[in-house]
């Protein structure tokens, strides 16, 4: 049995039909705090109490190194991230969100979260809980062929 959603036949096409439909509703929250969906999920992947390096967030963000270097040089100059060099290796530089930053990420998670409440209504609890369920074993999946 094949399903098309939205005119979309193949799992690549939908992934990226949700995805951008998903954006979509975020992009509201996203541009009233002048944010790009990328710089979003380099922030998201933040915390504030320790940092990582520059590798493990653009691998969190799933971002290009240059692509992530390019957004963390404009969110440092927002004062949303601090830098900071290891203690272990002083060469290594550490990233983490800044007391204004983690106000900022807490004011987007909640329009997140309200959206994510109005699907889950939507298609209901179960339905909900599956497709985190399935999406996740789609990320883990080994690599095909």
């Amino acid at each position: 049995m094949s399903t098309i959603v939205s005119g979309v036949s193949t799992l690549h096409g939908a992934l990226r039909a949700a995805e951008r439909c998903w954006l979509r509703h975020l992009d509201a929250a996203l541009c009233a705090r002048q944010l790009s969906a990328d710089q979003w999920a380099m922030l998201s992947n933040l915390s504030d109490d320790s940092g990582i390096t520059m590798t493990d967030l653009a691998t969190r963000a799933q971002l290009p190194p240059s692509s992530a270097t390019r957004h963390a040089d404009f969110l440092a100059d927002r004062g949303l991230i601090f830098r900071i060099a290891a203690a272990e290796d002083r060469r290594r530089i550490l990233i983490g969100l800044s007391d204004l930053g983690v106000a900022l990420v807490h004011s987007v998670r909640a329009e997140e979260s309200r959206m994510e409440e109005e699907l889950r209504k939507r298609i209901g609890a179960e339905r909900h809980a599956d497709l985190l369920r399935l999406l996740e074993q789609v990320v883990e999946a080994p690599a095909l062929g």
